[in-house]
């Protein structure tokens, strides 16, 4: 039998003179993309102002390329959230991982730090501006801002801070934010 094709990831551009091209083709991967995200412009980013980021992820398990315009593509990183990636997604320049399980790991282009934190059982997310917002089992909604990648102090763990909690306790299960 015909041996098993691994996935690689292939990124295009369209360009009105042109028609499509190919931005970045990932090397080929050992196991299946689940989740892919892509940011088309990083202000600060790893590899200057001019660079483009894309990640996936498997179960608990992330890549993340920096894209250059000529097309190359530098791998930034492997990284392990350490329960099933069910969200992947960028808010500004940070990239997002988040699980039910109440883990949400964020990745900050410019510090190129990862930080992994939990929470309660996550059941939905929106992000407004720099804002991640969590909806959650308990009735609470959590935010983080992104942008200034707030750590404690006391443990240099990510500043997660209780924005609403609901009096019964009903979990939150979608949000939708709009700031003006």
């Amino acid at each position: 039998s015909p041996p098993l094709s691994r996935p690689l990831l292939s990124v295009p551009r369209m360009k009105e003179t042109s028609g499509w091209q190919q931005v970045f083709s990932s090397p080929r991967l050992d196991w299946v993309i689940e989740r892919v995200a892509l940011n088309a412009k990083v202000l600060g980013g790893a590899l200057g102002d001019h660079d483009k980021m894309v990640a996936v992820a498997s179960g608990n398990e992330i890549i993340l390329w920096a894209l250059q315009a000529d097309g190359n593509g530098n791998e930034i990183g492997v990284f392990h959230l350490g329960v099933p990636v069910e969200a992947l997604f960028f808010v500004g320049n940070q990239l997002i991982a988040t699980s039910h399980t109440g883990k949400i790991g964020v990745w900050n282009a410019v510090t190129k730090h990862w930080q992994i934190q939990e929470v309660v059982p996550i059941n939905s997310y929106d992000a407004a501006g720099t804002f991640l917002l969590l909806g959650c089992n308990n009735g609470s909604i959590y935010y983080v801002d992104v942008q200034k990648f707030p750590l404690r102090m006391k443990d240099n763990d990510l500043l997660v801070t209780e924005l609403y909690r609901d009096p019964t306790e009903d979990a939150v299960t979608a949000l939708s934010v709009y700031l003006t």
